[in-house]
């Protein structure tokens, strides 16, 4: 497994399409289908393996678009530094080693990726939680986060160790399908950009 280096205006390009691409699964399985994961993630670890700027301009924009007209709030964009981790991740993981000669080593990386990306973003969410929107928990949080924070609040623990305890199951399957999805939403469009570039080569 290789991964190309992408030039800039073709991951510009990628971005400005996967940007309502994750926007519009974020809004189908949070407000149509409330699921009960974040799921706003599977086009950003998409777009960070076709390259890092790809991948920052897509989790910067989500994290915006989402404040200004889901949370009516521009304080909630600081949750871009979740994608920001995600991005990192994966370049320093994967999309950097020029050849995974052996499978295993690569979906070893992957379960890794998941696995990091699951405990820091889930610190780095309860941070911004406790610091920034105890006040107002209503309207700011996934229901099901919710639900376990308030319940192990109840059992003595403090805010932030509960939002962070909260969040790392829902994140496990979130950044686990957002990871696989990514991955496959970017096999998917390799192929059709590969084959337009040999065609245009013909």
């Amino acid at each position: 497994m290789t991964f190309k280096k992408y030039p800039l205006k073709v991951q510009i390009i990628l971005a400005l399409i996967f940007i309502p691409l994750n926007y519009s699964v974020a809004f189908l399985c949070n407000n149509v289908l409330h699921l009960p994961f974040f799921m706003d993630m599977i086009f950003v670890y998409a777009a960070s393996f076709f390259g890092m700027p790809c991948g920052f301009i897509v989790g910067c924009a989500h994290s915006f678009i989402e404040a200004i007209f889901c949370q009516h709030n521009l304080l909630h964009a600081i949750y871009a530094i979740c994608c920001i981790t995600g991005v990192l991740f994966t370049r320093l993981l994967i999309t950097r080693h020029k050849n995974f000669e052996a499978l295993t080593v690569f979906w070893s990386r992957m379960g890794l990726l998941i696995f990091l990306s699951t405990i820091v973003i889930s610190l780095e969410g309860s941070l911004i939680y406790a610091i920034f929107f105890t006040d107002i928990i209503g309207t700011n949080e996934n229901t099901t986060v919710l639900f376990l924070a308030y319940t192990l609040i109840q059992q003595g623990l403090g805010i932030q160790f509960s939002a962070f305890l909260a969040r790392l199951p829902v994140n496990l399957f979130d950044k686990t399908i957002a990871v696989c999805g990514g991955y496959g939403s970017y096999l998917i469009l390799q192929k059709i950009i590969n084959r337009r570039t040999e065609k245009t080569k013909i």
